[in-house]
């Protein structure tokens, strides 16, 4: 009997190996091309990525709320990473420190001074929030991946959107060559990858992560449904 048991435990894992259907499979789309650097083809749709690369300074309103009622198909995913409050302004004083003696040496007509002007007076608020005010400090990435059966529309899509973006103060950049990794950052697996993590990450304090609230009211409702789901890690 054991050994009738453990051969029927060696054939399931044999099928498996072998093609047996899995889950992955039946979920798994028929046909994918990732071949094109602008674009991902799946079962005859098209998808492109968009990776919002920066933002205004101060934010009023949500964000992403000129995105809400657009009847462009799009999907928008947004992360967000909590760093070590206390590692985070040991590294600050110390840019502080550095910057600091930085611009005691730089030449007034220097175009630089402005610059480093510019950044220490950002580190010394960002420090002095996390101190003083209690706030926490987080990576923020949002990326947009807008999908259509037709390649026409979908540039058509894809610069309505980017019109958008640029018109409320949100930089884009196009997911070029980073389509596949753009795609799986926006579809619910949760990941964000390294390869585009570093054209998406803003460092944001918690009192601005309400501007990033993907919703304007307290009852949500879409005739073709709305999927939202989140981890908190």
């Amino acid at each position: 009997m054991k050994s009738f048991k453990k051969k029927l435990e060696i054939k399931k894992i044999i099928n498996q190996i072998e093609g047996g259907v899995t889950q992955k499979d039946i979920i798994s789309p028929s046909y994918v091309n990732t071949t094109n650097p602008n674009f991902i083809e799946i079962e005859k749709t098209y998808y492109a990525g968009l990776i919002i690369i920066n933002y205004f300074r101060e934010y009023q309103e949500i964000i992403l709320k000129p995105f809400m009622d657009l009847p462009e198909n799009i999907n928008i995913s947004i992360f967000y990473e909590k760093q070590d409050k206390y590692k985070v302004i040991r590294d600050l004083t110390y840019h502080i420190g550095n910057v600091g003696a930085q611009l005691k040496d730089i030449k007034k007509n220097n175009q630089e001074i402005d610059i480093a002007a510019f950044t220490y007076q950002d580190a010394k608020y960002i420090r002095k929030e996390l101190q003083i005010n209690n706030e926490d400090l987080y990576f923020l990435y949002i990326y947009m991946e807008i999908f259509n059966e037709d390649k026409k529309e979908l540039e058509n899509q894809l610069n309505k959107i980017e019109g958008i973006c640029n018109a409320t103060g949100l930089a884009t950049r196009r997911a070029t060559f980073r389509q596949e990794q753009t795609l799986l950052a926006t579809l619910p697996l949760f990941q964000n990858n390294y390869q585009i993590k570093n054209s998406a990450k803003r460092n944001v304090l918690s009192s601005g992560l309400t501007a990033t609230y993907p919703f304007i009211s307290s009852t949500i409702f879409d005739e073709n449904g709305i999927f939202y789901r989140y981890r908190f890690l």
